[in-house]
């Protein structure tokens, strides 16, 4: 049963370690943080890394022709980093609590900016899927740190929840600023230059890191190492079968491997969870609705904002015939319109919480994907306009009030478990629209297969609908009051 979880012996609120340099008795330990460029130095990293997975949707065509591979070779590309950075995610969060998030997101930031590097010399389509893969296990300690350290800089409920939507918004501008970042370096570099440009970036985000965030304190924790591979094992696994059903059909052996190993491993990783001292994720925080909804309501929006994104960039560049700028100019009007929702409207949920701006997001977005549906083999540039437009407003008003949702749900000191869970789902949910989506345009018209991931991506923003009035009632969701 979920409560077995929480007995004393696992809720009991671990104490920092004196010996540790992110110790409360360190130094200097608060005193050298400045919020402004904090919160900067950290966005800038969390900006960086998830920029990265949206550029190289535009680029795929130019990989393939300069690698040569398959579909669902350029779908592992994509995956090979999604997969890991989801499966690490959890463990990120926990070992971000352990150890302090400043020196997690530190020593991920370097590790991002070495296997960015490895990505953009690849010789061959397999080292750059495996330079991919270790490139998502930095990026499963960077993520969850970060909204981790931003969860210790602000205390004050009101400057948190101001905090936290930027961050949120942070991460909708990456998701919506890569296709054009991407087009544009491929075009006038080449596709390389996408993992280039995160040497530079990453190393100014880890002296600013290093020059304006103060060190937090750690708490001793065991880790989970069986509960850490299981995970591994369930994501990979899983997502892995739906990338090569659809190449090699359901009935091939290694797909049937695939989904064996996924289901053995799942009820592998549930009966570990229950019995490990100090579980990746401990089940226990299911029985809380605002965590479980918040996480479901999170891979559905990457489900959708990803999986739109990634099925219409391969329509503009394949049945349009754009190249890689072109397509990535295209989502301009989508990027604005995400934007100004993160950065402007989506500040009202200090106001009002994050249940009206989800509700009222997730619809505009279903209605955005509908109005896609017209979309034919030849140009309708209003249609594509207004449709993704109206897709990038509702799916801007949803991620900025992601985070207050789950990190709402759990104490502070379990902010990096929070954290971790949150992007681990919404990195499986991207992850599952690409390979679902890479099946339906593998095995369809161009223009069927777009209707078709269309029509799912409205589906899944209802979906997301209905869980958020099930889970947020209007009276719960607001934040405090800021003290007079």
């Amino acid at each position: 049963m979920p409560g077995r979880q929480m007995s004393h012996r696992h809720a009991a609120p671990s104490r920092p370690r004196p010996d540790s340099p992110d110790s409360p008795d360190s130094p200097g330990t608060l005193g050298r943080s400045s919020g402004g460029l904090a919160l900067f130095a950290v966005c800038l990293g969390f900006f960086m890394v998830l920029m990265d997975s949206s550029a190289l949707n535009v680029a795929l065509p130019d990989i393939r022709e300069d690698l040569t591979g398959s579909l669902a070779g350029l779908e592992w590309v994509l995956n090979g980093y999604t997969i890991t950075l989801a499966a690490f995610l959890l463990s990120g969060g926990s070992v971000s609590d352990r150890w302090g998030p400043r020196r997690v997101f530190e020593i991920s930031l370097l590790g991002f900016v070495v296997t960015s590097a490895a990505c953009a010399v690849s010789p061959g389509l397999g080292f750059l899927i495996a330079a991919r893969a270790l490139q998502g296990i930095t990026a499963g300690g960077l993520l969850p740190a970060s909204l981790a350290v931003i969860a210790r800089l602000y205390t004050d409920p009101a400057r948190r929840a101001k905090a936290l939507t930027v961050w949120g918004g942070v991460s909708s501008l990456a998701l919506v600023f890569g296709p054009v970042a991407g087009g544009a370096l491929t075009t006038a570099v080449g596709w390389r230059a996408i993992f280039l440009i995160n040497v530079p970036v990453g190393l100014l985000a880890w002296a600013l890191t290093r020059a304006r965030v103060a060190p937090a304190p750690g708490h001793d924790a065991a880790l989970d190492p069986a509960g850490q591979l299981l995970a591994v094992l369930v994501v990979g696994a899983g997502i892995g079968a739906l990338i090569e059903g659809g190449s090699r059909g359901w009935g091939d052996p290694v797909t049937l491997t695939l989904l064996v190993v996924t289901l053995a491993a799942g009820i592998a990783f549930g009966l570990v969870e229950r019995r490990a001292a100090a579980p990746v994720l401990p089940l226990g925080l299911f029985a809380r609705p605002r965590f479980s909804y918040g996480l479901a309501i999170g891979a559905l929006f990457q489900f959708g904002a990803y999986g739109a994104q990634f099925a219409l960039s391969l329509h503009l560049q394949n049945a349009w015939g754009l190249d890689a700028l072109g397509a990535g100019l295209s989502f301009v009007p989508f990027a604005t319109l995400w934007a100004f929702a993160s950065f402007v409207l989506a500040r009202a949920v200090t106001r009002t919480g994050p249940r009206p701006l989800l509700i009222g997001g997730a619809l505009a977005a279903a209605a955005g994907a509908c109005a896609l549906l017209p979309l034919g083999g030849h140009p309708t540039w209003w249609v594509f306009f207004a449709g993704s437009g109206l897709l990038g407003l509702g799916a801007g008003l949803m991620g900025p009030s992601l985070p207050a949702v789950v990190m709402g749900a759990l104490p502070p000191d379990r902010s990096g478990l929070a954290s971790g869970a949150l992007n681990a789902l919404r990195q499986i949910g991207g992850a599952v629209a690409i390979a679902l989506f890479g099946v339906v345009l593998e095995g369809s018209s161009a223009v069927g297969g777009l209707r078709i991931c269309l029509a799912l991506v409205a589906g899944g923003f209802l979906v997301a609908v209905a869980a958020v009035t099930v889970s947020l009632r209007p009276a719960a969701t607001a934040p405090p009051a800021p003290a007079s």
